[in-house]
Order: C-alpha cells, then structure tokens, then sequence
C-alpha cells in the first residue's frame, strides 16, 4: 500500500508501538498521514518525488526550455503541441534535441512558438520505492527497467528514493504522529487535541534537507 513515500508496514514500524505494529486499526490513518506528508513535500519542492510511467504535463510553447516535475528521468515517451483546445495534439518528432536526465530539462534550441501554443510532455521519471506489503504477491517489487535508448545511453534511470529523502519523511510523520491524540485521551479536558496534527508546519531539519530536491521553474 502506497502511503505517501513508504509502504505502510515500514510506516507502522517506525511509528507505532510493538505492541500495536500488528494492529490494522491505525491503517487509514496512517495512510492518510503519509499521503498528506508527501503533498507537502511536493508542494515545498515543485515536483513529483514517487516514481511514475507515463507522466503528462501542458506547458506554454513560447519558451526554448522546460523542467520536467517528475525526475529523474527514465524516458521520454514523446513530446506534443498544439495552438488551441479544439486542435489535436501533433506529435514533435526529433524533439527535443537536447534532455538532462537527472534533472528533467528538456532542451529545444529554440522558442517552440508563441503563446497561446501548448507543448504537452509525456514522459516516465521520479524516485522509485516499494509500495507493496510484506504479505502481499510479489514482494519484494521489482525495479522497473529503464527502456528508452536515448535514456540508457545519456544516463537515464529508475532511481531509488535518497536515504535522506525517506528519513526526513519519517520524521515529519512521526512528528505529524506525535501531536495526534490517537488514544482519544484528551477528549475530556483537550477538546481540540485530535486536530493538533494539521497545525504542525514542516520541521525545521526536514525543510532543510529538502532544500536541495527543489525544482525551480517559475511558469
């Protein structure tokens, strides 16, 4: 089970108790914490960190340049434009000419066109992590393999999530983990102590790891 950038059951062993790691009845929950987790964390970087195929994205073709939110790359299926919504997509053959794997720049050599024309960018990238159970068929997962030639022969590949990565997403859930009152506790005289956990920001040593996975494209 995906529970933002871990499965859960390494998810419940980092958070829960002994005693209470066999449990299911903290699953959603914690399901539901490690996916908000990983949308801060997206949101704080501008990109896509899980590991994706066939990623789309729609950009403005009055530009030379665009960085892909999904990377590393693994591939890049093709790349499309067209000038308005009720046009079809036209397939760029031999674009683009130039691509940086490791940090998803796509390279025309020159301006595509002028606004309004759109480029749409389908693509395969970001870090790979397992998402299945223990129990479940077919763990351990595989790595997907990297397929695109071009991407074998300039560096492409399917990345494992950075260590420092998965640690600091530990700790913010089990920061976020901490300030919630699962016990129901403080029902009685902390009213409010079960909404605790959206109140909590992103850590302070988390955000500064985090600081070097930020895509920066502006538009």
């Amino acid at each position: 089970m995906n529970c933002g950038l871990t499965n859960l059951d390494t998810l419940k062993r980092g958070l829960l108790a002994g005693s209470l790691a066999g449990e299911s009845k903290f699953d959603l929950s914690l399901q539901m914490l490690g996916a908000g987790v990983r949308g801060a964390f997206e949101q704080f970087t501008n990109r896509r960190l899980g590991y994706k195929e066939d990623q789309t994205i729609v950009f403005s073709g009055d530009r030379p340049h665009y960085y892909l939110p999904g990377f590393p790359l693994s591939g890049i299926k093709k790349v499309e434009m067209r000038y308005f919504q009720t046009d079809s997509w036209t397939e760029i053959t031999g674009q683009p000419i130039n691509v940086n794997y490791e940090n998803g720049l796509l390279h025309f050599g020159y301006t595509l066109g002028r606004w309004p024309l759109q480029v749409r960018a389908t693509w395969s990238g970001g870090y790979w992590f397992e998402d299945k159970e223990p129990e479940e068929a077919g763990y351990p997962s595989a790595r997907p393999a990297v397929t695109d030639p071009l991407a074998l022969n300039n560096g492409g590949a399917v990345a494992d999530l950075p260590d420092e990565l998965r640690s600091a997403f530990m700790w913010q859930c089990e920061a976020m983990w901490a300030a919630r009152d699962n016990l129901g506790i403080g029902l009685v005289d902390k009213p409010n102590a079960q909404s605790e956990t959206a109140k909590v920001g992103l850590a302070p040593m988390v955000k500064m790891i985090l600081a070097q996975f930020i895509r920066y494209q502006l538009s």
